[in-house]
């Protein structure tokens, strides 16, 4: 008996460790399958966090590119008007194309226009478009119009957003909507995705929109079963960071010819307007003696013709002298006529008489704006009358009714020159007729050029004018180059620094300059402004950098190193 018990003590003993080792394998097994399927489900999490994301990161790409790249903004919007930085409106009524129906006076909101910007239709993990808000002040818009936005570096965007990733004055955002939710157990609405398709609060959870151009949005990081949103923010710094490279290549091709175009009629280079940038185009007026600041470009300065005056200059032939003059200007409009008496005497027969005389006529503020004339040409068909009122004799002679004779002789020139006192001049030098023939008088008449801005008016430069680029387009001008200044041609006119008057020396230019020390003018894009300045202002370092920020010695800089510390872009004028 004692055995029999002992033996089945043993078979249950045996029984229950089999048992035991049963349940263990099978809460090994459980543990096992809970944490794979665990682990399944963050590797699904994730991919489709990753999903999403990616086609986030897509669109941002597209966006900034569009905003940067001129091609593109023309193929893909009707018109020809470029405007760097601006976004295209979002699509509202789930197309894929931009909508602005609606974008007059509010920030917008709505798809992705995904074919106007020429992409994939991006989706995120759930399936659904992604979602796009912009800020009002950077719409694209066909221009020049009523509801034409401004948009340059010192534009900041109008969109916010809180939690988990704050971030404020965000120029656009880019949304995955994630799966509808139900909302209604927290005070929200059922986002019902198909009575309400093109609305955005059956998209997305924690949207504000304010007064309808202030948007607000708030990041919960992570989705939740009250937020699965993902956004992506668009921030001044990304676009600008694509965009200003553009304008400043854009500011040497449409923005440089204009000054040479000046340089080549006038002989100098306009005066500049003084900081801080007036409020209007129109009263970007230079001021003399003002080398350095922004760019004179007026749209509204008046340009008369006014004071025409007559001085004896030698050598002359002979010894007349000019003992009086009257002059007279006909009255607008264009094109209007100079008349000018010269009375000259002469010798014992004055056949050998024959005086040398400059004639000036000033253009108001040709040397403080872009004023523009046509070609000056040597005046052979300058009317001349006598002493009588005859037509003058010697009218076949090589250089029409002015006299060809003398040693040595004189060929009558017409120049153009920018004067130190802010007009211009437009100068006939020439040798009038023997005073016997001429019965010691001459009335000599022109038709002037008229002056006014045609490149103003050039299409090129529409997006630098109506999108204010000048504001931050700053302009430096060697004193030997400025109206007034030593004539260009003497070798004293530019000079190596410490030399009066100097050039301007521009530091890490490239290569293909042979030097550095030589440069006549410049044009310095600022860009955005940096942390700690503030504008407008009065002061060039609120918008210029290192050694940009002292105009005064004449010393500046091209970008080098990373935005945060300067981030000026020089365009060298000439040479």
């Amino acid at each position: 008996m004692k055995v029999r018990t002992r033996r089945g003590g043993v078979s249950v003993q045996r029984g229950f460790a089999l048992i035991a080792l049963l349940a263990l394998a099978a809460l090994i097994a459980a543990f096992l399958i809970a944490t794979g399927l665990n682990i399944t489900s963050a590797g699904n999490s994730n991919e489709r966090e990753d999903r999403s994301m990616r086609a986030l990161r897509k669109a941002k790409a597209a966006l900034i590119a569009y905003a940067a790249n001129e091609q593109w903004q023309l193929y893909k919007t009707s018109g020809t008007y470029f405007q760097p930085g601006a976004l295209p409106c979002p699509d509202q009524d789930d197309d894929g194309d931009a909508d602005c129906t609606g974008s007059t006076s509010f920030s917008m909101i709505g798809r992705v226009p995904f074919k106007t910007l020429g992409i994939d239709d991006l989706r995120d993990a759930s399936g659904e478009r992604l979602w796009y808000a912009l800020s009002h002040d950077f719409r694209k818009m066909q221009c020049p119009s009523a509801n034409c936005t401004t948009i340059n570096s010192d534009t900041l965007g109008q969109l916010t957003v809180k939690g988990m990733a704050p971030a404020t004055q965000v120029v656009a955002i880019v949304f995955a909507p994630g799966a509808a939710l139900d909302l209604r157990a927290v005070g929200g609405p059922l986002q019902d995705r198909i009575a309400g398709h093109n609305d955005p609060t059956n998209y997305l959870e924690n949207f504000n929109p304010g007064d309808n151009i202030h948007f607000t949005f708030t990041s919960t990081g992570l989705p939740t079963d009250t937020s699965n949103d993902r956004l992506l923010v668009i921030t001044q710094a990304d676009l600008m960071a694509a965009v200003e490279p553009v304008v400043a290549a854009n500011i040497e091709r449409d923005v440089k010819p204009l000054l040479g175009d000046y340089f080549s009629k006038w002989g100098a280079y306009p005066f500049a307007v003084a900081l801080p940038p007036p409020g209007t185009q129109g009263a970007y007026l230079g001021a003399s003696p003002q080398t350095s600041g922004l760019l004179p470009l007026t749209n509204t300065a008046t340009f008369t013709w006014q004071n025409p005056t007559v001085t004896q200059i030698p050598p002359g032939t002979g010894i007349s002298i000019v003992d009086s003059w009257s002059c007279s200007i006909s009255s607008p409009p264009p094109p209007q006529t100079v008349t000018c008496t010269v009375h000259y005497t002469s010798g014992t027969n004055g056949y050998d008489d024959r005086p040398d005389i400059r004639l000036d006529v000033f253009l108001t503020n040709a040397s403080t704006a872009f004023a523009d004339v046509p070609s000056p040409t040597t005046p052979v068909n300058v009317a001349i009358l006598d002493g009588n009122g005859n037509t003058a004799e010697y009218n076949g002679s090589q250089y029409g009714y002015w006299s060809p004779i003398g040693s040595p002789a004189l060929t009558p020139t017409l120049t153009l020159a920018a004067q130190a006192d802010g007009r211009g001049a437009l100068t006939y030098i020439g040798r009038l007729q023997n005073a016997h023939d001429m019965h010691n008088g001459a009335t000599i008449s022109f038709t002037l050029p008229a002056g006014y801005l045609p490149r103003l008016t050039n299409p090129n430069i529409a997006w630098f004018l109506l999108n204010q680029w000048y504001r931050q387009t700053y302009y430096a001008v060697s004193l030997g180059f400025v109206p007034g200044g030593v004539p260009p041609g003497n070798p004293a006119a530019c000079n190596p620094l410490p030399a009066t008057p100097s050039c301007l020396t521009v530091n890490n230019l490239p290569p293909s300059f042979a030097q550095n020390n030589d440069k006549q003018a410049i044009l310095v894009f600022a860009g955005r402004a940096l942390d700690g300045q503030i504008r407008p202002s009065s002061s060039p370092a609120n918008y210029l950098e290192g050694q940009n920020a002292t105009p005064a010695d004449f010393i500046f800089e091209h970008r080098a190193g990373t935005a945060t510390t300067i981030n000026d872009r020089v365009v060298v004028v000439s040479p």
